[in-house]
């Protein structure tokens, strides 16, 4: 049988086109020539890839926050939805139209050998992960010479990239997180009115009942028995299940809906923010208005007040930060939204071993909803997972008032 040999200009050729097509399915890449002006903020986005995607260097990710700072809030936060500018005022670009020169070789170490397409020598083999070495780059970008992902970026100053970065006050509690987290209905009957569907534009016909909405449907909601809603008024979508004995029933939100009109005694919105699957049948009620306490830092409490955790909300157990749990305590026992308190494992009797025989720091979460007898917290941090409803908590910090 002969053999067969395939050459190296084959095999570069080769995966010239196909790194960077799976380096693509990373992230939206802007339409061949045409220069975006904005960006539609989409599930799994990041200020890192919308930079890497736009501007070509994903350090640049600053220019973008600074462009708009009204919009987002905290760099780490970004939501579905939002229209984030790419481009600042007339004559200000974030790369530099022209490559850097680089360093005089005394004033910094040598640097690595590099692929260029005129080297008579012969060069390394590119990096099998051109996209780490593309995470590394600044503001200076190398002009485009066909080589694409295999040529490294130079940094020209990472202080300038971080410096927006340095500037932000963090916000402890954002609006995303207040309407997103849920709550505890405590026994009171709440106005819940019913989500009944996609309205317009006309929807393809789905092959199973009940399709997840997406954002910007227009849907159709019916008001609860002698209510109705008027235009702007933002709706809570939630999903509702039967919570700890005692506290009612537990609701989940969905997302949000931004009413635009009316359609006989229906009302029509348009959905402007999802936290999970959106569907016909779910009930929507008026959202609770959300206070920005600002950037601000917790002051530390002595003696805080003390509570249990009751459940948690996905009905799962703990796994990671940022999950949901509910406690026994809320506004009645003197918390206040942002508070932070610490889950505490106490020994027991069962606990005969040395590793049990103190009390354990768990995890430390953050007041995000708050209702007269029970409070909604996330979990920030996390040291020991297998957090069971009836385990200790204590709070320990809070927010200026």
């Amino acid at each position: 049988m002969p053999r067969m040999t395939i050459s190296r200009s084959s095999l570069s050729r080769a995966l010239g086109l196909a790194l960077p097509f799976a380096a693509g399915m990373a992230v939206a890449v802007p339409a061949q020539g045409a220069k975006a002006s904005s960006h539609t903020v989409r599930k799994g986005d990041t200020l890192w890839e919308i930079a890497r995607a736009y501007l070509g260097d994903p350090f640049l990710w600053p220019q973008i926050y600074k462009l708009n700072t009204e919009v987002v809030k905290d760099p780490h936060w970004i939501y579905p939805g939002e229209l984030l500018k790419l481009e600042g005022a007339p004559g200000q670009t974030a790369v530099p139209t022209t490559d850097t020169p680089p360093p005089a070789p005394a004033a910094i170490p040598a640097p690595r050998s590099e692929v260029t397409p005129s080297a008579p020598a012969p060069a390394p083999a590119p990096s099998p992960m051109p996209m780490a070495e593309r995470a590394q780059g600044g503001q200076g970008q190398q002009p485009d010479d066909g080589l694409g992902l295999f040529r490294r970026l130079r940094v020209t100053s990472l202080d300038e990239s971080y410096a927006t970065y340095r500037e932000v006050k963090y916000h402890p509690l954002r609006q995303g997180e207040f309407h997103s987290a849920g709550f505890l209905t405590e026994g009171e009957a709440l106005p819940f009115g019913t989500l009944l569907g996609p309205v317009t534009p006309e929807q393809i016909q789905s092959g199973r009942s009940r399709a997840a909405m997406q954002i910007y449907t227009a849907v159709g909601m019916a008001p609860p028995d002698g209510a109705s809603y008027a235009k702007g008024d933002l709706l809570l979508v939630v999903n509702r299940r039967e919570g700890p004995v005692g506290y009612g029933e537990i609701v989940i939100p969905t997302g949000l809906v931004r009413v635009t009109g009316q359609n006989g005694s229906q009302a029509v919105g348009e959905v402007i923010a999802l936290y999970g699957s959106m569907r016909d049948g779910q009930s929507v009620m008026p959202a609770e208005k959300f206070t920005d306490p600002g950037a601000a830092d917790w002051r530390k409490v002595e003696n805080g007040v003390e509570g249990h955790v009751l459940a948690p909300r996905d009905g799962r157990e703990l796994r990671r930060p940022q999950e949901i749990l509910f406690l026994d305590i809320g506004k009645a026992a003197g918390l206040s939204m942002g508070d932070l308190l610490t889950i505490i494992r106490t020994p027991g009797p069962q606990d005969k071993s040395a590793a049990n025989a103190v009390a354990e720091e768990m995890a430390t979460v953050q007041v995000v909803h708050l209702r007269d007898k029970t409070a909604t917290v996330k979990v920030v941090t996390v040291a020991s997972p297998d957090i069971r409803p009836g385990t200790r908590v204590k709070q320990v910090a809070k927010l200026p008032n």
